[in-house]
């Protein structure tokens, strides 16, 4: 394992836990019970364990676990605490996460859509400035490696992050999350429709409401906002009699349906992307066709 807390010696956490040791060195009196013969056995080489009254082994932080009946990090940070290197090891971790934070681009605020910058750059995706202001924001996003600010579109995600894009083609989230939306397009993690609409990102959501003429979905939503996040959807997604997939027309795209066939296990999975065939996404369509109406009406 590549964490060097596994490799701390089960030896000194016995003799810390003043655990008894046996006539030989690999053999010790087992800390979670009482017993006159020594049962717990260790391999220093593995540096791995096996109880032989319980009929169970494993590592130095599964036995911390069984003793001290705590959790896998509080069983961790015990054996940190018994070594000064693993404790400067921690630190300098600690001490680059601070240092890589203090590089990291990060949002300095939030409003309402205004201004002309975002509104042009909604016209030229097809969005309706209304449509926009329902569900996203405007966002400033501050780079201190180019020392620069940036003006974003940001569409909220369940984390309470966005996911950001901008006119210049930068992509950007301060949170790589999933946004549920209810029927009425209000943010919950709680699934209340038979039928779930699922989209890659955000322009191909905003743009199945534009082709609907209706700016609530009707259905319960997920946007994952990368098909990277489909693991935290599998379960609201799994939630449903039935899934409608409005997905890209690329590799990840195709892969991305066959994990949702996977979770719905059976149940109904509709494949949208025939809709716009000759076009990557939802978007592509709409900005090639305005005014286009789609039928893709939606069960509740």
């Amino acid at each position: 394992m590549n964490n060097p807390v596994y490799s701390f010696p089960l030896r000194k956490i016995l003799e810390a836990l003043e655990a008894k040791q046996g006539k030989s060195d690999d053999w010790w009196y087992s800390p979670l019970r009482d017993e006159k013969n020594p049962s717990l056995h260790i391999d220093e080489k593995k540096n791995l364990w096996y109880d032989f009254g319980i009929g169970r082994g494993g590592t130095n932080v599964e036995l911390v676990q069984l003793i001290l009946r705590c959790s896998k990090a509080e069983a961790i940070r015990y054996i940190i605490s018994l070594s000064p290197e693993l404790q400067a090891i921690e630190e300098a971790k600690a001490n680059l996460k601070r240092d890589t934070d203090k590089d990291r681009s990060h949002i300095t605020s939030v409003r309402e859509i205004g201004g002309n910058y975002i509104p042009r750059y909604l016209e030229i995706r097809g969005i309706p400035l209304r449509l926009a202001q329902f569900y996203c924001k405007q966002v400033r996003v501050y780079n201190p490696k180019k020392q620069q600010n940036f003006t974003m579109l940001g569409f909220p995600n369940n984390a309470g992050g966005f996911a950001m894009s901008s006119p210049s083609g930068i992509k950007s989230t301060d949170r790589a999350a999933i946004t549920t939306l209810t029927p009425t397009g209000q943010i919950s993690k709680s699934p209340s429709s038979a039928n779930v609409a699922i989209f890659e990102g955000f322009f191909d959501f905003l743009s199945w409401r534009v082709m609907q003429g209706d700016d609530r979905p009707g259905c319960d939503t997920v946007v994952l906002n990368s098909t990277a996040n489909i693991n935290q959807a599998k379960e609201y997604i799994a939630a449903h009699q039935s899934a409608t997939c409005f997905l890209d027309n690329d590799e990840a795209g195709r892969e991305c349906l066959r994990r949702i066939t996977q979770i719905m296990d059976g149940k109904e999975v509709k494949d949208m992307s025939p809709l716009y065939n000759q076009h990557n996404d939802l978007n592509e369509l709409l900005q090639a066709s305005r005014g286009y109406q789609a039928g893709l009406g939606m069960g509740r």
